[in-house]
């Protein structure tokens, strides 16, 4: 009902401004809208810009973005363009929002109409572009409270520009030269940003729950809080092996940042934006770091081929893998073999700084962020300290020399004929294979029963 109502007091406002055909007075002198309230000022536009807009509505209008971001500056471009100066044009316009059963208007503010030549055609063109500020959303609506997002989004309740463009020094609104009545959409910056918190809340969730769940669940809420709190951690999260990474806990940092901030960039200017070059610099040394230390990972777990065969004598790797989530710890992100580690502690101490330095500068605008290279090569030889302190790290040689004292002890074991001789032997196999079920558990994350401890029958050894 209220569209047919709307409908009809446009097609009356431009009935009666053609009605008054010349006498339709604008107010275009310098300094006449100034003294006016903001419904004083739509008042007078009204007629002349519904004049314009039934006369001249073939002019082409385009916005830099779908969206208009609140309380920012932005401009469209004409087409095609005028050959009157930019000196003897008027630009005057409203927006109108019909909210709640009502017809709520605030005058548009032209900060400035300038000529632009157009670089993206074949042919070098220049275009009059329109400078103008976009209210708030407690403005459009004529309160002092902001209004969801949703609100403005929805077809059947849009947010209309009308604009139109006078000669100057004319006194009738005859003298214009275009006129324009746009459906534009107008996004809050704070809904923006709740809805890029949300964004970046249920991607984390979604991540805490691929951690598998340890052992069975539990039944009391107080009991279930800690369960829930140990899957979300975030070195639970990036813990894959049961020691917290901190080189994916880095990748998970940047990624859920860039990508919040790109979708928060989106729901103020309906854009997805490009990114950097140092952005994605930054997001390359993060993703070679992880993938770096992975394999170091990877090649330290390299046995020698008698010592692997040997394991598998001892049936060490038949042994249940430990609760790898159980062992993830806060504490484990600065920690290398129980020892506080330097290396993590300088590239967590830089993933913070550069995160909120990204988080405070990609507010705006992600293309334009700069990163210096002085703390990007800083990042870059922390990582690589770090994958390299990995690499260099050799927690199998000391396993390896372990089990070559288990089969020195375990030959001599078979080869001793005192019963006695043969059960101090058994006790230094037993212990020898305590510590290198350690450093065994350690590289491969199983646990070892005591019974795998044992020295292996062979010969019908008598026992202890």
């Amino acid at each position: 009902m209220w569209k047919v109502c709307v409908l009809l007091a446009c097609c009356l406002a431009a009935h009666g401004a053609r009605a008054a055909g010349e006498d339709v007075a604008l107010p275009c002198a310098p300094g006449v809208l100034a003294t006016m309230s903001d419904a004083e000022k739509v008042a007078r536009m009204r007629a002349p810009v519904a004049l314009a807009v039934a006369r001249l509505d073939a002019v082409q209008i385009a916005f830099p973005s779908p969206t208009l971001a609140s309380r920012t500056i932005s401009y469209f471009t004409l087409s095609p363009n005028f050959t009157v100066p930019v000196e003897q044009i008027c630009v005057l316009g409203y927006f109108e929002l019909v909210y709640a059963g009502r017809i709520h208007t605030t005058p548009l503010q032209v900060e400035s109409v300038e000529m632009v030549r157009d670089q993206s055609a074949e042919h070098i063109v220049t275009r009059m572009r329109v400078y103008f500020r976009v209210p708030s959303l407690h403005q459009l609506r004529s309160i002092e409270t902001d209004v969801g997002l949703d609100e403005l989004l929805t077809r059947g309740n849009p947010v209309h520009l009308k604009v139109a463009a006078f000669e100057r020094e004319a006194t009738v609104a005859s003298r214009s030269y275009f006129g324009r009545d746009l459906p534009v959409i107008v996004s809050s910056k704070r809904t923006s940003i709740l809805q890029a918190c949300l964004f970046a809340l249920v991607f984390y969730l979604v991540a805490g729950c691929a951690v598998p769940r340890r052992g069975r669940a539990a039944d009391g809420l107080r009991q279930r809080l800690p369960e829930l709190w140990g899957r979300l951690a975030p070195w639970n999260i990036t813990g894959a092996t049961g020691q917290a990474s901190l080189s994916q806990l880095q990748m998970l940092v940047f990624t859920l940042i860039v990508a919040t901030l790109l979708f928060y960039q989106w729901l103020r200017t309906g854009l997805l934006q490009e990114l950097s070059n140092d952005l994605l610099y930054l997001i390359g040394i993060s993703t070679a770091g992880t993938a770096a230390t992975q394999a170091a990972t990877t090649i330290r777990k390299e046995l020698d081929p008698a010592m692997y065969q040997y394991l598998q004598e001892l049936g060490w790797f038949t042994a249940p893998f430990d609760d790898v989530h159980a062992k993830a710890s806060a504490k484990g992100l600065l920690m290398t073999n129980r020892r506080f580690d330097i290396y993590k502690f300088q590239m967590l101490v830089f993933t913070f700084v550069i995160a909120a330095y990204v988080i405070a500068s990609g507010a705006d605008e992600l293309g334009n962020i700069q990163i210096s290279a002085t703390l990007l090569t800083l990042m870059g030889m922390s990582q690589g300290v770090y994958v390299g302190g990995r690499a260099a790290a050799d927690g199998l040689s000391p396993l390896q020399d372990q089990l070559r004292g288990m089969q020195v002890l375990q030959q001599r074991c078979q080869a001793e004929s005192e019963l006695a001789a043969r059960v101090q032997l058994q006790q230094a196999f037993r212990q020898a294979a305590a510590e290198a079920g350690v450093l065994f558990s350690r590289a491969y994350g199983r646990v070892l029963p005591p019974a795998l401890l044992e020295m292996p029958e062979q010969g019908a050894l008598p026992s202890a």
